[in-house]
Parts: C-alpha cells; sequence; structure tokens
C-alpha cells in the first residue's frame, strides 16, 4: 500500500516565517499548506484536512489560541504545535491547557527542533490511532467470539457430531492470535487458553487448565466489576511480571460468554501489551513537564510544584520562600562564544544549582538564563538572606568550559509565601521584578520584593521603550570633554560619552539609561552609533584643523565580546579616520572576564595601531601581570580616588602609586574627574601627564568643544 507524506498546514501572519517553514518542511518529505491567519487558517483545514497543525498566538484576524480552541472542538485528535515567541510564553502554556501538544520559539535557530517536535507529534497521533484501532478491533473479535461460544452452546446438544470440529476450530482461532487470550468459567477456572498466554505466565497449558484465576493470576481476578452485567464487557489497564522477569503494561479485554438458554457460562479475556505505548506517553508528559537542555523542571512543573506547596503551607499557616535568577551579562557569551558553548554554561549552572539546593528544595529552569530555586519550608526572615548570598558566592567561582575560563555573576530576587503572593503566578512574577531592581542597582546582588518595585518596573519597562524609540530617532549623540596636557594646559585628545537629547528639550541622564540599556541589550546598538559618530567627528576635526586630537570611546561588556575587532575596523574604514587617533576605554572587569579573549582582542586591535585603556583603573581585580601581557596604552584614574586625594592618605597614596607603576611600564596615565586647583596641583606635582574633569569643562556639545579646543591651543 502506498504512504502518502503527511499533510502540514502553517498558520503564521509573518510571510517569512511561514516560507522557512514551508521550505524546510518541504525538504524533508512533508506536503504543506500554509495561511496567514486564524480565520483563513480553519478554511484551509476544512479543505485540506491536514495531519497537524502549527500555529502563531499572536496574529491579526484570529489569534492562535482561538484557533487552538476550535481544533480543539472540530478535530481533537489532530495534533497542534505552537510556534511563537519566548514572549508569549504564559500564552503558550494556556494553549496547551487548551489543547495543543506541543510549543516550539521563534525565531526558531535551529529547524532540525521543529521537525523533531512535528515528527514527535505525529508519531504520538499515529500511536494513540492505532490503538484505538486496534481496541475496537479486539473488541469486535472478542464480540464475534462470544457470539460464536453462544451458538456452539446452543447448538452442543443437537449437533453432538460438529462440537469436536467446532472445539478445533475455536482452538486454532485462538492459538493463532498474536496476543494472550484466555477463557475460563463461572467459577473461575480456566478452560483453555493460547500458547502466548502460557508463555507469558512462564506455565504450562495443560497445568493453567484447571486451576483457579485467584491462585494463578490475581491481578486478572481484579478486572472483573460488572463483567456479567447484562452485555457485560469491560477491559482495564494492569501491570504484570512475565515470565522473563519483566514488568509490562496490559490492557485487559473480557467479555462473557453464554449457553445455550443466553444465561452466563463463562468469560473470555485478551492481553494487549501497551508497554511501549505507556513510555512514549511517560515521555511525552516529562518533556512537557522538563526543560529539554537541563532536565530541570520547567515553568509549568514549577506551578505544579508551588502550588502542592501553597496547598500544604496554607491548612498549617507555613511558610516558602521563591529565589528568581538571572546569570548576568550571559547574552554576551552566547553571541561572542556561541550558543553552543552557552548551552554548556547553562547547563552547568544548573548542576551548581541543583548541587547548592541538594533534595532540600526546588531547582526550575524557566528558559534563557532564568533559573528558580523554591525553599519549601523556612521559619525565619534571615533564611532567605543566607540563601541568597550563598547563591551569589556560588558564582564566584570561575566556570571552566571549553578551555574557557568564564566569570559569571547572577542578580537574585526573593519573595515568600504569603507575604508577597499567594499563587504561583505572583510569586513568580514578584520574585522577577525584585531580581530586575537587584540587577539595576548592581551586579552580583540579590533585592527581596516590596510591593513599591512594581511602579519602579513599570518605569523601566517605559525608559526601555523610550531607549527603543530614541535610538530610532537619532536622540543619542556623543558629547566631548577634553584631555589635557597638564604641563602645557593643551587639549591632547577627548572622551566620547554618551548623551540623550529628548524631543522635550531635556537631556537623559547617562546614569539612568546607561543602566536599562546594558540590561536589555541595547547597549551594543547605543555603543556602535557612538563609535560612528565618534570617529566621523575626529575625522571632521583632522580636516578642518584641528589636527591630532585622539577621540576615546568607552565600550561595555556587551559589545567588548560581540564581535568588537570587526566592528571596530569595519567603522575606522567607513569613518576614514587614522587608527592611532581612536582609543577604545575598557573597564578591569570586562578584560577580566574572559582573559584568553580579550589578549586575542588587544593583540588584533594593537596591530591596526588603535589605541586602548583600563578605564576606572584600581576599582576592578586585574593584576601587574596582566598589564604587562596585555596590549594595553593607558591607564585612566578611577575619579572615586581623585575626588579625595587631598583628605584621604589611602587615595593619596593609590594615585601617586599608579603613576609611578604606570611610567615605568611605559603606559599613558589619565586622571578623571578633576574639579580643582588643588587635585591639579597634587597630579602635576606627582607627575601625571593628562587629566581630565570639570575643572577644565564639562562634556560639550560639537560646536562648544571645538570653539574650546581653538581657543585653548590657539588654533
Amino acid at each position: 500500500m502506498q504512504e502518502f507524506p503527511a499533510t502540514i498546514l502553517t498558520i503564521d501572519d509573518d510571510l517569512n516565517v511561514r516560507e522557512n517553514i514551508v521550505a524546510y518542511l518541504e525538504d524533508s518529505g512533508f506536503r504543506v499548506c500554509q495561511a496567514e491567519n486564524g480565520a483563513l487558517g480553519l478554511e484551509v483545514f476544512r479543505a485540506e484536512g491536514p495531519d497537524l497543525v502549527l500555529v502563531d498566538l499572536r496574529m491579526p484576524v484570529m489569534d492562535g489560541m482561538e484557533v487552538v480552541r476550535r481544533l480543539k472542538v472540530e478535530s481533537p485528535m489532530t495534533p497542534v504545535i505552537v510556534v511563537s515567541g519566548v514572549g508569549v510564553l504564559e500564552e503558550a502554556v494556556e494553549a496547551l491547557r487548551l489543547g495543543a501538544w506541543d510549543f516550539v520559539t521563534k525565531p526558531i535557530s535551529d529547524m532540525m527542533v521543529l521537525e523533531h517536535a512535528v515528527s514527535k507529534a505525529l508519531e504520538r497521533a499515529r500511536l494513540l490511532e492505532e490503538r484505538n484501532r486496534y481496541q475496537e478491533r479486539l473488541e469486535r473479535e472478542v464480540s464475534m467470539r462470544t457470539s460464536e461460544l453462544r451458538n456452539a452452546n446452543a447448538r452442543l446438544l443437537e449437533v453432538q457430531a460438529l462440537l469436536q470440529e467446532k472445539n478445533q476450530f475455536l482452538e486454532i482461532l485462538i492459538e493463532s492470535m498474536p496476543n494472550p487470550v484466555f477463557y475460563k468459567d463461572l467459577g473461575g477456572m480456566y478452560l483453555g487458553c493460547n500458547k502466548v498466554f502460557s508463555d507469558m505466565l512462564g506455565v504450562r497449558r495443560e497445568d493453567i487448565v484447571g486451576q483457579s484465576s485467584q491462585r494463578l493470576l490475581p491481578s486478572e481476578v481484579s478486572c472483573q466489576a460488572d463483567v456479567y452485567a447484562p452485555g457485560g464487557k469491560i477491559h482495564c489497564e494492569m501491570e504484570l511480571q512475565t515470565s522473563s522477569g519483566a514488568r509490562h503494561n496490559f490492557v485487559l479485554y473480557k467479555s462473557v460468554f453464554y449457553d445455550r438458554d443466553g444465561k452466563p457460562s463463562g468469560e473470555v479475556g485478551t492481553f494487549h501489551d501497551i508497554t511501549e505505548l505507556k513510555r512514549k506517553e511517560a515521555q511525552i508528559t516529562y518533556q512537557a513537564h522538563h526543560d529539554e537542555l537541563t532536565g530541570l523542571p520547567n515553568r509549568l512543573k514549577l506551578k505544579q510544584e508551588i502550588a502542592v506547596l501553597i496547598q500544604a503551607h496554607s491548612a498549617r499557616g507555613g511558610r516558602f520562600a521563591v529565589l528568581f535568577l538571572d546569570l548576568d551579562n550571559f547574552k554576551t557569551v552566547n553571541d561572542s562564544l556561541g550558543h553552543q558553548l552557552g548551552d554548556k554554561l547553562l547547563k552547568e549552572t544548573a548542576e551548581r544549582l541543583h548541587a547548592l539546593m541538594g533534595e532540600r528544595g526546588i531547582v526550575a529552569r524557566l528558559g534563557g538564563d532564568e533559573y528558580v530555586l523554591v525553599m519549601p519550608e523556612i521559619s525565619e526572615e534571615q533564611e532567605i538572606d543566607r540563601q541568597a548570598e550563598v547563591v551569589l558566592a556560588a558564582f564566584r567561582r570561575p566556570f571552566m568550559i571549553d578551555g574557557h575560563e568564564l566569570y559569571m555573576s547572577t542578580s537574585v530576587g526573593a519573595t515568600s509565601y504569603p507575604e508577597d503572593g499567594e499563587d504561583p503566578d505572583t510569586l513568580i512574577k514578584n520574585a522577577d521584578i525584585a531580581m530586575y531592581r537587584a540587577k539595576a542597582r548592581e551586579r552580583s546582588s540579590w533585592r527581596r520584593f516590596d510591593f513599591s518595585m512594581v511602579e519602579q518596573v513599570t518605569r523601566r519597562l517605559a525608559m526601555e521603550k523610550n531607549i527603543r524609540k530614541g535610538l530610532e530617532n537619532g536622540e543619542f549623540v556623543p558629547y566631548y570633554q577634553p584631555r589635557v596636557d597638564i604641563r602645557t594646559g593643551r587639549v591632547v585628545g577627548m572622551e566620547a560619552l554618551v548623551r540623550w537629547l529628548k524631543p522635550d528639550g531635556t537631556v537623559g541622564n547617562p546614569a539612568d539609561f546607561i543602566p536599562v540599556a546594558e540590561d536589555t541589550g541595547l547597549i551594543v546598538q547605543l555603543g556602535e552609533r557612538v563609535l560612528r559618530d565618534a570617529c566621523e567627528q575626529a575625522r571632521r576635526w583632522h580636516l578642518s584643523g584641528l589636527p591630532g586630537l585622539r577621540v576615546a570611546v568607552n565600550i561595555s561588556a556587551h559589545q567588548f565580546r560581540a564581535n568588537l575587532a570587526e566592528l571596530v575596523f569595519a567603522v575606522l574604514e567607513d569613518s576614514g579616520l587614522d587608527p592611532e587617533l581612536l582609543e577604545l576605554e575598557i573597564t578591569e572587569s570586562t578584560m577580566m572576564s574572559d582573559l584568553g579573549q580579550t589578549v586575542s582582542l588587544l593583540e588584533q586591535l594593537a596591530r591596526r595601531g588603535i589605541h586602548t585603556a583600563i578605564d576606572d583603573f584600581g576599582t576592578g581585580h586585574s593584576s601587574l601581570y596582566y598589564l604587562k601581557t596585555f596590549h594595553i596604552n593607558t591607564l585612566k584614574i578611577d575619579r572615586s580616588f581623585v575626588r579625595d586625594i587631598l583628605n584621604d592618605e589611602n587615595d593619596a597614596n593609590i594615585v601617586s602609586t599608579v603613576i609611578t607603576m604606570a611610567q615605568n611600564l611605559s603606559l599613558q596615565v589619565v586622571a578623571e574627574g578633576v574639579e580643582t586647583a588643588e587635585q591639579l596641583d597634587f597630579l602635576r606635582r606627582h607627575g601625571c601627564p593628562e587629566v581630565q574633569g570639570y575643572y577644565y569643562a564639562r562634556p560639550l556639545p560639537v560646536a562648544e568643544f571645538e570653539a574650546y579646543v581653538r581657543k585653548t591651543n590657539g588654533w
């Protein structure tokens, strides 16, 4: 019999997504039809009768959730897989509850994931259909057999000569059946069986006949309810240990046979082995409740576990805690070192957290780099404090993955039941909010949820939206702060510092928008804009009579790991700026996050003549060895040390030591944050060659900076 390819209907309002799915699945041998919204999708479904449906959740005209509801009514056995973005996970869970079979996130980075989900769903549908057909066929066979037995009993006295022939026929029929079959009398004594049944028990057939089912197979007797009622026919599931010693799952189908007077005479039964089907059902259930990468409980399973805790604690007035974790700068690692290494990092994180909690709590992964820990029993608030600190400390040890020494940190938010929520969704959501407040304040920190944070998160989301809009509208521009030769007072360079010129005429505070841009990854787009503008402007100044001014541009941790060298080379090529006139400022902590990558990147930049500086020197954890190893040109003394050099002996010693050390290593030194003549005099006396700060000028827009330089340098 010819086997036709499965037909798949994909419903998505994004043409590119549909075309990618259609192309891939057709290449994989499927027949694919498509629709651009839910309403058209239902029309195509009714016309084509596909074997499986892929549906996006958010679409015009009719959304994916409504499609799932209608297909559940119209064709409940047709598999439906939700294909939608990570941002709709809660809707996806609801779709699974309504009847969807699986969920695949967009964008689909690997179409094999989709193909696996499709194949798995089609196989499950096939097994279910096969099971139903088999059950119907067995019921027909049992019914037919019962009818034959009834007719045989009715003719017993009249057709004695045919009895032996009929019995032989029945024995052949039963013997030819592939499943274990038995029949017994009203007293429960076995009258006969086929070889498959005797092999299953490991007992000879002659030793089975005449034996009581209660003695030989007591679990079969338990499947007895109502079998002798009028029209009696039952089936039930059971687990049996076969003669091989293995335990198998069976469905037992039993039916009554009658004597010539229509009275019950006994029963016939057959076993259908469903072990493999049960295994696959268990696998599907497991996959629906666990994260595929780490094996940890997923969001659905986590919510079920928390619901159980709520029920238990509400009855006795107990408390438990939920800790929400998000890895700091994970996206940067993923972008720079690849998703394969990123996945290994996620798995090692899961193992580290599981070892941390042991059997005392719950560890779940919600997706991406988000994890949740549940402390199922707390008696005092300090337990949450201690657990959060233990989690933070666990991330201070580096991760060794494929030869990379990765220093990761995490931000943690905590809630407790019942103070911060009385249902799973609220407890998880509020812990998530607290985590974002911790991340906004300081990486590698934790915060306890309070309800004022909800308003703060609302403001943060509004800030993120406005940053995206500002990037589209070109509202972010660099201002320039002069770098001054302390001996001559002449401007020798400048630092490009981003400013947000809002439509209402106000200037956004970098301390407000930079952390949000870093958390959301928008810092990469913002940093590239500043780098391009600064290089283009430096080139224009060079051509207009302001020669030799080196522009310094800050590089974020996200940019540092995301193909920075390629970006810088492209910007220099586009702008025409001499690489010697560009300096990249990178913080100590960023450089130290992956030493192998840092050395390689700095070597690439140095070969092109690009200068690099360690920004905020003294606030991180670099060493003299790495100062010698790294290809760097400049140390920038952080303003926190300069501010108190006249009042704090430690700060004064640090500054003078850094200046001396830099001179011995042939490095340039720039002191930031110089605001007074006394600070300037201290730095001059200790041999600091360059300074910048409000003593000379604040960061200035293009025209004002140019005027300042021409006046100061006499150009």
